[in-house]
């Protein structure tokens, strides 16, 4: 019988994640209840939908654990300018205040946060093979290619269909926020 390393699959973790403008949206519209813990009131939309409920659920422990864990989580110009194109104040500041959160990070790595292999990833998406992909979600995936994420945390339903392609040709994991707690929660206590 074989049985997957531990190590491996710990080791494997995505550690740098970068934020879709999809997810964005639900931290700010549903932050009581993922920074916390406030029950939604009984007639929220976030129980006629349950991969909603589910993804709220997850990003409220993926947070928790990132308490301690201390992941990147990426933003970049481009998801600004998807921030700034909504023209909602609130989302602006919020948004504004999570990018420069990863500005720090970047200067926490003294140099070291990219090596450049992401260029050469992110060209890929230029090709034939992602024409089905709106040109927005190119231009956020590519970011978080050259920005060197481990995955993209998408609440985009749509755009999550095509993880499996984008994973297979560029390797960045596209990943609903109930899918990277799945891949998390095993490893959860370790960050105690």
């Amino acid at each position: 019988m074989n049985h997957p390393d531990p190590v491996k699959a710990f080791a494997a973790l995505p550690r740098r994640l970068f934020l879709d403008s999809s997810t964005l949206q639900n931290l700010l519209r549903h932050g009581e209840f993922v920074w916390e813990n406030v029950t939604p009131p009984p007639d929220s939309r976030v129980y006629k939908n349950p991969r909603l409920f589910e993804d709220l659920e997850a990003l409220r422990a993926i947070f928790q654990v990132n308490e301690r864990a201390n992941f990147d989580f990426v933003l970049s110009e481009n998801s600004l300018d998807e921030v700034f194109d909504k023209g909602e104040p609130s989302y602006t500041r919020w948004a504004l205040d999570a990018f420069h959160s990863w500005l720090d990070r970047i200067a926490e790595y003294q140099g070291s946060a990219f090596t450049g292999h992401g260029v050469k990833l992110a060209s890929m998406l230029d090709t034939s093979r992602f024409e089905n992909l709106s040109l927005k979600d190119k231009t956020l995936l590519r970011d978080a290619l050259v920005m060197e994420c481990d995955s993209f945390l998408t609440m985009d339903y749509r755009l999550a269909k095509n993880a499996a392609h984008i994973r297979q040709v560029v390797g960045l994991k596209l990943l609903r926020p109930y899918d990277y707690w799945a891949l998390l929660g095993p490893w959860a206590a370790l960050y105690h």
